[in-house]
This record gives C-alpha cells, structure tokens and sequence, in this order.
C-alpha cells in the first residue's frame, strides 16, 4: 500500500503548501517585510509538512484529531436530540432501532446525541486543562533550570512531593473537595456562570454541575504540571549551557528576554509533541473520573459517566458500553499517533527519514493485489458491524487475523519452512480454527465476514510472494 500512499502524499503536498502560502500571505498584510524575514522559516515549514504527509499514520491521527475538534465544537449543533430531554424513548434500544444510529441509553435518550454533547464535555475539559497546566510547568521549569541553587531545590522539591502521591489518588481526592467551594464561588458571579454554561453547552438549569467539571480540570492541572516542570528543566539545562545564551547575556538582556525569547522557542517542540500525546491522555482519565462518579452528574453527558451508567447492563446491552469506549479509544489513538510523528517530524534527524523512506516507483500487479488484500479485510469488519449489527463479534474477528499474521510471519522466520510457505498453509489453519471456536459468539457466526477477511489475508499472502520474486520485498 506503500507505493499508492507517495503519490497520494503528493497531492497533500501541494495543498498543505498552499495553506502555507495563505498563513504567509496573511502575516504579510498584517505586518509588511514579515515574508521576507522569514523566507527560511516558511520553508522549513513546507519541508516539515511534506515529511507529515509521507506518513499515513500521522495523516490518520490528525484526521481523528480533526474528527474529534469538530464533533467537540459542532456536536451539540448537529446533535438529533437535546441532552435534557429524558425518557422519550423506550429505555436501553439497540443500534439502529427506530432509526436511532447507536439506539438509546438507560434515560431513554438517544446515544448518538449523548456522545455530541459529551464530546464538547471532553473537548473543553482537555484544552482547559493544557491551558492551565502546561505553562505553569513551563515557567516553573524555566525558572527552576536557569536559576539553580535554592531555587532549583524548592521548586524540585515540590515537586516531589506531587510525584509522591499516586496521580489518579491525587486528582479523585481534589475532584472530591473542591466542587463545593468552586460552585459558591461561581455563583457569585452570574455572567461567569453564564459564559461557562455556554463553554459546556449545558443549561443554566445545570449550571449546578460546573463546580463539579471545574474541580476535575483543577485536579487534572495539579496532576499534570510536575511532569511539564521536569521535562522543560531537564532539556533548559542543557540549553542555557549554549553559546547562544551567553551571547545574550553579554548583550545585557534580561533573565525574561532570555528564558522566554531565546531559550523557550528551541524547546518548544520537544513541549509541542508533549502535550499532543498527552491531550489523549487527559481525556482518558477525564472519563476514568467521570467513570467513578466524580464530575457532572446526570442528566449532564459525561462520557465516562455513559460507560459507567451502562456497565449495569453488560454484556446484553453492550453497545452501552461499546460504543461511548470506542470513542475514547478512537479519541486516544488519534492524539498518540499524531504526537508519535509530530516528534519525528520536528526532529531533523528523523525527518528525512520518514519523508524519503518509501521510494517512488510504477505502480505493479502485486501491489494492486495487495491493496486489494487490506480492503478485503477492512470490507470484512464494515460489513460485520453494518450489515449484521455485531459490534462484539466484529471484535472477536480480530483474534483469528491476528493468529494467522503470528503464526503466519512467525514459522516463516525459519528459512527452511519459508521456502515451502509452511507458515501460510499453518497459518490458514489457524485462522479457520480460531474462527470456529469463536462462532458461536458471533451473529449468524460471522461466516460472510470471516471469509472475506480469510480472503483478503490470503491476497497479502500473494503480494508477499509475488514481490519477493520481483525484488521489492
């Protein structure tokens, strides 16, 4: 699938260059001359975003990302049903009842909806807590790695002490205090509590509830920004050792100008790619609270709060339970594959390598069956959640692929075995028996499904064999 990916790379190049161009354009009109000054910093930026495109993981993770930027912000526009509304539908109905996409939760509500109201729940409370936390860890350690002496100690020290206690102990305990006195002082500020029920797109009826969502973000921030502190004073030392840095101080500048101009813009990829991977992360454990009780309280959606609610009714009414986790995880993978590759790209050294690591050629048979092999199995499982609804056994179909690919590559490490294609003839076998003894658990046994997964393995089979004996392997 290789060779397709760099010619479509292509095209995004050419659009990821004219945003830049536009962003260029536009910091040209506000400030005349800032082109030209930099000339260098637009192209590095082209550069940057063409090695992005050359990696379909990254380009997938910033789809997600995007996918769950513009659920966040327009779900509760797009949403079929308010989240107020209770009880109107019959309780617990299956995906696709009545045309109800993912059916009803146990308060009758439809669950698409739910989701679109807590994703702008989940949105606010991850950029919160990363607007507060991270430059408070930032600064302390700036201040920590310039300084040194006392002052490096104490701020250290704290530290420490943060690191001493558990985080997720550390955020229920605080989650658990402070609802109470963030809530009276809230309330004596009605325009306050007006802004912040919009920011959540809640009612004013449930503005109740803020307190509670405001102590988890403050108990988030105290959890997170130890991590940031040591971080930004590990990476600080080493930089303000640099000639650079003494150039400035030569020059009279102040400490400010210093850590804030000269030092904090040559680390500030290393804290980009930080808070990419932990944006995932702090919405995890956002729903982890809401999961124990902690946050906003029904009828507020809380996506933790959804599993939770519907945990009672597993495994029967699984799609409770399977379908608001599967929105974390797809949250989560997007934000971790994103920052997995932000942090090659951003570095010099692995951007070549990711930008020119799959080498342009023509288009081949094998490498036509091989793309048709990954449709086969993708069609496979669209086809087992679409056609016949069974998310769960969509998820058990899983195992006989992954058995087939162990034990598949696993006996063809042997060369001798290799040369007969004992490990895909092994491997089929696998396949066929795990399948077998998980039918039973599947709707109408996931025949249809299981063969054409079957089928599509046994074409990258093909494409394997096939490119070997061309030399591309």
């Amino acid at each position: 699938m290789g060779i397709f990916w760099i010619k479509f790379s292509k095209q995004l190049d050419k659009l990821t260059d004219k945003l830049v161009n536009l962003y260029a354009g536009l910091r040209e009109s506000i400030s005349p001359g800032w082109l030209t000054k930099n000339k260098s910093r637009v192209e590095e930026l082209k550069l940057m975003l063409r090695a992005f495109n050359r990696s379909p993981l990254g380009v997938f993770g910033a789809l997600l990302v995007f996918l769950f930027f513009f659920l966040g912000i327009f779900g509760p526009l797009i949403a079929p049903e308010p989240y107020w509304e209770l009880y109107v539908h019959p309780r617990n109905m299956p995906p696709g009842w009545n045309g109800h996409i993912f059916g009803t939760d146990y308060m009758g509500r439809d669950l698409l909806s739910a989701l679109l109201w807590g994703a702008r729940v989940s949105l606010v409370i991850g950029i919160l807590v990363v607007a507060l936390g991270v430059p408070l860890g930032i600064i302390l350690g700036l201040i920590s790695a310039y300084y040194g002496g006392k002052v490096d100690e104490i701020i250290m020290r704290i530290v420490d002490i943060f690191y001493a206690f558990p985080a997720l102990m550390l955020a229920i305990a605080m989650a658990a205090v402070l609802p109470s006195t963030i809530s009276q002082f809230i309330f004596k500020f009605p325009l306050l509590e007006q802004l912040l029920a919009a920011l959540y797109a809640i009612r004013i009826e449930h503005s109740g509830n803020l307190g509670a969502m405001l102590a988890v973000i403050l108990a988030m921030v105290i959890v997170w920004w130890p991590g940031y502190t040591r971080m930004v004073r590990a990476v600080a030392l080493s930089e303000k050792e640099k000639v650079y840095v003494e150039a400035a101080k030569a020059l009279g500048l102040s400490d400010y100008q210093i850590m804030f101009k000269h030092i904090l813009p040559n680390i500030i990829t290393i804290i980009l790619v930080m808070v990419t991977i932990d944006l995932g992360s702090i919405i995890i454990l956002e729903a982890a609270l809401s999961f124990l009780g902690l946050g906003a309280q029904p009828p507020i959606c809380e996506i933790g709060r959804i599993v939770s609610d519907g945990r009672e009714y597993w495994p029967d009414k699984w799609w409770l339970v399977i379908i608001p986790g599967a929105f974390l995880f797809i949250v989560g993978l997007g934000w971790n594959l994103l920052g997995d590759v932000l942090r090659d790209v951003l570095d010099p050294r692995t951007r070549r390598s990711i930008e020119f690591g799959i080498k342009e050629r023509p288009i081949k048979a094998f490498d036509i069956i091989g793309l048709t092999g990954d449709l086969l199995i993708i069609g496979g499982f669209i086809y087992m959640v679409i056609a016949t609804g069974d998310i769960p056994g969509a998820l058990l179909l899983t195992g006989p692929l992954l058995v087939l690919y162990m034990v598949w590559k696993g006996i063809n490490l042997v060369r001798l075995l290799d040369k007969y294609r004992v490990g895909q003839v092994i491997g089929i076998l696998a396949y066929l028996g795990t399948y077998m003894s998980l039918a039973s658990y599947m709707v109408n046994g996931g025949v249809i499904a299981s063969a054409i997964v079957l089928m599509g393995a046994i074409l990258k089979m093909i494409r394997e064999e096939l490119a070997r004996r061309a030399g591309e392997e």
